[in-house]
């Protein structure tokens, strides 16, 4: 080899080698904290999935289940798809209780491979049946070694640990259906039976090709509180709508009784 190429893959090398180590030092960013908020329970995963990054989303949101009375408590997401599976359980009237990173497991990971898993996020619905889901992006998902290391985690996973084993990919739910329900979820924060009852029953004796304005202006309520709670019965499943499409007043809305 010439000394010009030798040059070359020297530098070529070391730029490598600093590559990685950047990248190996992103991944060891101090985690983020979140203090103590009056009258919130703190985080009770296993694992805070909170760091500063340049590429993956992080967040963070008060949630209420009839686990904890609806007493608010803090949920931390590693991803935009995690976040999003978690309200999508909130919405859910069967749904009990959610849990972020709540069961981790060891696993007999090779050379370089992870040594445990800790799930993404755990539901339990109201029959007592329990879930675990693990969340990833699609692109990871269609990875050669995903399949492997999947099976690999159910493998090891104990049989008492969930009565269900689920894979999401960020792909299940569209940026609009996430958005739509954050909306849904911040009028979650207003109830208001009453209300709920009132929109679901005139929505069920609605003409076909109603709108959402229709419905709050033959409610007879404020505004606002006919609007939250076509949103949550919307989110509860009782009023259905096209949830791909940013929800407001001139989108289309029916009753969803049978």
């Amino acid at each position: 080899m010439s000394d010009t190429l030798k040059e070359l893959s020297a530098i070529a090398t070391k730029s490598v080698k600093k590559e990685k180590a950047a990248k190996e030092k992103r991944k060891r960013r101090a985690q983020l904290k979140i203090g103590p908020i009056d009258g919130v329970r703190p985080y009770e995963g296993l694992h805070n999935p909170l760091s500063r990054s340049d590429t993956s989303y992080k967040s963070g949101f008060l949630m209420r289940t009839k686990a904890n009375d609806y007493e608010p408590v803090v949920a931390l997401n590693d991803s935009d798809a995690e976040e999003a599976v978690k309200i999508e359980a909130i919405l859910q009237p069967n749904v009990y209780d959610v849990q972020c990173q709540p069961v981790k497991i060891k696993l007999l990971g090779g050379k370089g491979e992870p040594k445990s898993h800790t799930f993404d996020v755990g539901i339990q619905y109201d029959c007592g049946r329990t879930k675990l889901i693990y969340v990833r992006g699609q692109i990871s998902l269609d990875s050669s070694t995903s399949k492997s290391r999947i099976a690999n985690i159910v493998r090891h996973t104990p049989e008492n640990a969930a009565d269900e084993i689920v894979v999401i990919s960020d792909a299940s739910f569209s940026r609009v259906y996430r958005d739509n329900n954050r909306r849904i979820l911040m009028c979650l924060m207003m109830p208001n039976a009453e209300a709920d009852e009132g929109v679901v029953d005139l929505i069920d004796h609605a003409s076909v090709g109603s709108r959402l304005e229709d419905i709050v202006a033959d409610s007879g309520l404020p505004e606002s509180v006919a609007y939250h709670a076509i949103m949550r019965m919307i989110g509860a499943g009782r009023i259905g709508a096209e949830r791909d499409a940013v929800i407001d007043y001139p989108s289309q809305i029916w009753s969803t009784k049978l």
